[in-house]
């Protein structure tokens, strides 16, 4: 089914949030990133001792929610929170009820964190839903690209077909034609003119009957009546003034066509010599 443009950018957004990989190998990561930030804050907690409990566990998650997502950066920002509470906020290695200063301590740490974490999980969906249009745009040109192709392929073996068809129609002796109710031709090969020696502008609603036998004209207009209504063919004879004022016989069959929805009913056939016939 053919997307629209909105369905597009709704597809975009929706899947923006799965820029990350996700799947266990990035909480596996995660819990690396902080058993890292863990070590190394622990082999620093002779020198700051209380200063600065949670800076590390805050850049790790910053880290991890860059690289893997959402899932994994809060997985970081809770396991910061207990091994900094519990190894780097006094008094050490124990759990009480926290005093106001601890209080503040994890509140600004789970601020700090959870707020950067918000703005660059905004700014990877944003930059993955982009991605994700640019990819769509380059798809939709592609095939926008194939079937301006398709349609010069198209259009070419049309025209080429049509040349063919007219080059082939006009070298045979047969009279071809198409011709509307109204009585215009859409199609008459050169044949016709060949025979006649009528001017191609003259040949309106009824001027072509200028090339028919005046005895004939009304069996011609009844036979197209007849295939207009029954749309069973038929054979038609008339007899057709030649080009040096003596008539010929022409026989050949006539059918009709319809357009869409049975409109545009349109006369077929085509004429070929039979005899000469008195005048």
């Amino acid at each position: 089914m053919e997307r629209t443009k909105s369905n597009d950018d709704g597809f975009a957004v929706r899947n923006a949030r799965r820029w990350a990989r996700g799947g266990w190998q990035s909480y596996a990561g995660a819990a690396c990133a902080v058993g890292l930030a863990f070590f190394i804050r622990f082999q620093l907690h002779p020198l700051l001792k209380s200063d600065y409990p949670f800076l590390l566990f805050t850049v790790t998650a910053l880290l991890v929610e860059f690289f893997l997502g959402l899932g994994p950066a809060l997985f970081a920002v809770t396991g910061g929170l207990l091994l900094g509470t519990y190894f780097f906020v006094p008094p050490y290695n124990t759990l009480l009820v926290p005093e106001l200063l601890d209080v503040l301590i994890v509140g600004g740490y789970l601020t700090v964190s959870l707020l950067a974490i918000a703005l660059i999980e905004d700014l990877q969906r944003s930059k993955y839903a982009m991605s994700l249009m640019k990819d769509v745009l380059q798809s939709r040109l592609e095939m926008l690209e194939r079937s301006n192709i398709e349609r010069e392929f198209a259009e070419r073996q049309a025209q080429e077909s049509s040349e063919r068809f007219r080059s082939l129609a006009a070298s045979v002796p047969q009279i071809l034609y198409m011709r509307r109710v109204g009585g215009e031709f859409d199609y008459l090969n050169e044949a016709f003119y060949r025979y006649t020696g009528l001017d191609a502008g003259l040949l309106g609603e009824s001027g072509w009957l200028a090339g028919v036998h005046p005895e004939d004209t009304e069996r011609v207009a009844r036979a197209c009546d007849r295939v207009g209504l029954s749309g069973d063919g038929e054979t038609m004879q008339l007899r057709l003034r030649m080009a040096d004022a003596s008539y010929e016989q022409f026989v050949g069959p006539l059918s009709r066509i319809e357009g869409k929805h049975g409109k545009d009913l349109k006369w077929i056939g085509s004429l070929a010599r039979s005899m000469p016939a008195k005048a």
